[in-house]
């Protein structure tokens, strides 16, 4: 999420809008947007994980879900997937190279 802060400006400056999602609480993404300056919404899937099934993220008998950026243009067409595991900052790169070919920038 940081690494997506980092990369606002440049996102937004694209016309992108960024949104983070998981399965905590709205109290502890509110800590975490407070101690990691995070500026853009968080949104919370707790207690239902509606979303983490809709888009099949979640991880086998546990609340919590896999690490996944989705691009999607104007439309609301999905247009991008991101999920490497290992590389957190794989997900603000490869969406901002997305945004750059929606956009053809």
């Amino acid at each position: 999420m940081r690494a997506f802060q980092e990369s606002l400006g440049e996102l937004e400056g694209l016309g992108a809008r960024v949104a983070g999602i998981s399965a905590d609480t709205f109290a502890s993404q509110g800590a975490f947007a407070e101690a990691n300056g995070i500026t853009f919404p968080l949104l919370s899937d707790w207690s239902e994980y509606a979303t983490i099934a809709t888009f099949g993220v979640g991880r086998e008998g546990s609340p919590t879900s896999q690490r996944a950026t989705f691009v999607f243009d104007a439309t609301g067409v999905l247009r991008a997937v991101v999920d490497d595991a290992r590389d957190m900052n794989a997900h603000p790169v490869g969406a901002l190279a997305a945004v750059k070919e929606i956009v053809g920038g």
